[in-house]
Parts: C-alpha cells; structure tokens; sequence
C-alpha cells in the first residue's frame, strides 16, 4: 500500500487530507491542486481516484510532485549512490552552491551536496525528480526547524548537541548526519510512495499563470500562503530553488492587505474554467474567515466546513488552537 513520505513541509495537510477528501464537491474528476506545497493534497487526491493537476511555484515544490505524483513507476535503485560522476563537475557545483557555506551548511557538507547533485545530473525522468525530492528532504532535514532562514549562529549553536540537550533534553544527532545517510534512511519511504494512477500532470508556474493553461477543470483546490500566519515558502525553502537557478518571480500571497484583492483576481480567471473551487484557511487568519466568504459570495453559493487543527511548531508546542476551515464555493454559470 503507496504512503506518503516525510517531506518536512510547514503548513502541510497531511493530517487533513483525509477531512478534505471526504469535503469535496465531486467523487471523480480532474483537480487542478494550484498552491500545491508539500504535495499531500495532491498525493491524496490521485489516491481516491482523480486525476491531478498540480502546480507550485517553488521548484523544492515540483521536484516532489515530479517524484510522486505524476511518476506512476519509477523507483531509485540504492546503487545510484555508486553511480560514477566527474570531479570537474563537482567542482563546478561547489563553487555555484558557495552560498550555502557557513551560512547553511558547513563547507565539507557542501561538497557532499555537490557530489549528489552531480549523480542527479546523469539520471533523467522520474529518476532524476526522486534524487531531487530525497536531496530536498535531506537538506531539510539537517536544518534546525526545517526551514533555510533560520540565521547561521542559530544554526550552529543548535547543532551542538551538547548545548542541544543541555537546553532542549534533545540532541538532535539528525542535523550532524550526511546528506546521503538521510537518503538512504528515506530512499524505501520514497520508493513506496510511488503508485500508478490515473493521468496526473505537474507544472511549475505563478498560480495566474497556471489558470491560462488549463480549459477545464472539475474542481480547483486553492491553499495559498496563509495570510497573517507563518508563511514565508521563499524564505524557508526557497535557496534550494536558487541552487538550481528555478527562482521565479510571483504573485505573493502571504500580506493580509492584498490577500483578498489577489484571490479574487484568480478566482475572475477561473469562471467558466471550473465548478468548484474549494479554499483552505483557518479561524487564525486576517483577514478574517467573514470577509472570505464575502468575497467568494460573489461568484456563487458558499459552504464552509471547519475542524478542530493546530499546526505543531517545535518539539511539543503548538500553535494556539484554532480551526481548519474548507470554503467550498460552487461558481455561478455565466
């Protein structure tokens, strides 16, 4: 049975995905998953049947979504890692990922990164996208708070494990491992994810753009950036998007002043390309849930579905407790 790997995604859905599932206006179809994140809306969406359009403007984004949703097949064989590659090249992608030296990584660990980035070079398809999406993970995973803002003094005081514990009563042993021992630690959960579907298909695009691409869709998921709540994606992943020269300028959706002008603008686009558009936010969000359903209230009749969420931060904190909420917006024939 396919599983849903660990990707270290904040302000992913996988503890909802199951809610959203059951919420949505149409049993079969094609849902276009517009802000697609982590990729577990997605992933759980091409499991109950649809068909999948899903698309993220971050390229750490499209490398997961390249790997598990639109692959129906491909695994990553444990050789890869003996697979040959040039030191020229190695050499070349230490001196362009110098960024990250002492900024997120030490500079040994650098070369190791270079290293597997040379090995993804000589692979192609969805092959390629596993090593990307395993690289993804492993970097993630070494940084405190799986986030690549968290500054370089604070990054290494954490990955003191003696102060670690000493502070926090954990070590966190995880930061101070190889990149590669991470991969081989995931390499099985990734490989397992993977399953064959029904016709899925991926893009990188700011979500305007990705709404000229489509004719027709059943339902369009919508989970933006949300607005007034922790949500910088370029800050927390998007130096990997810079490692491979994918940065792209884009829409934001993270300041509460244009949040509403912005989705409204989207959903415009979207009349006579969909049914359904369902949105997630939560009760913490400005502005607030009230004004949302205004807004959407134009365009046709809407329906809001709420459950109980907190998003864990760190270790055994979370935020205070609030709703999830669904807005399910069923479009007006023009």
């Amino acid at each position: 049975m396919a599983k849903y790997p660990k990707v270290n995604y904040i302000g992913n859905k996988e503890k909802l995905v199951n809610w959203i599932i059951d919420e949505m206006p149409v049993k079969e179809g094609v849902v276009l998953d517009i802000f697609a994140g982590g990729c577990s809306v997605s992933y759980a969406l091409k499991e109950a049947g649809y068909s999948v359009i899903s698309n993220d403007i971050l390229y750490a984004d499209y490398v997961i979504a390249k790997a598990l949703i639109e692959n129906n097949n491909k695994t990553l064989p444990l050789s890869v890692f003996n697979k040959k590659y040039e030191n020229t090249r190695v050499k070349e992608l230490e001196a362009k990922f110098a960024f990250l030296s002492d900024s997120l990584y030490y500079p040994e660990e650098v070369k190791e990164l270079s290293k597997l980035v040379a090995i993804s070079e000589k692979l192609n398809g969805a092959e390629k996208y596993m090593m990307l999406s395993l690289i993804r993970r492993a970097m993630i995973r070494k940084l405190p708070y799986s986030r690549m803002n968290v500054p370089w003094d604070q990054i290494q005081k954490l990955r003191d494990e003696d102060y670690s514990y000493k502070k926090y009563k954990r070590k966190r042993a995880y930061h101070n491992q190889t990149f590669e021992s991470h991969m081989r630690e995931n390499i099985d959960a990734y490989n397992n994810a993977v399953f064959e579907g029904k016709q899925c298909k991926v893009y990188n695009c700011d979500a305007f753009e990705m709404v000229k691409k489509i004719e027709s869709v059943d339902v369009v998921y919508m989970d933006p950036p949300y607005p007034s709540t922790m949500n910088n994606y370029d800050a927390f992943y998007g130096l990997y998007d810079k490692m491979f020269d994918k940065k792209k300028e884009h829409v934001d959706y993270t300041k509460k002043v244009s949040f509403l002008e912005n989705i409204e603008r989207l959903i415009k686009m979207l009349t006579g390309k969909t049914k359904y558009i369902v949105l997630s936010q939560n009760t913490r969000v400005k502005p607030e849930p009230n004004e949302i359903k205004m807004m959407l209230s134009q365009f046709g009749k809407v329906i809001v579905k709420e459950k109980e969420h907190n998003y864990q931060v760190t270790g055994k904190d979370n935020k205070k407790s609030s709703k999830e909420l669904l807005f399910i917006l069923e479009m007006e024939e023009k």
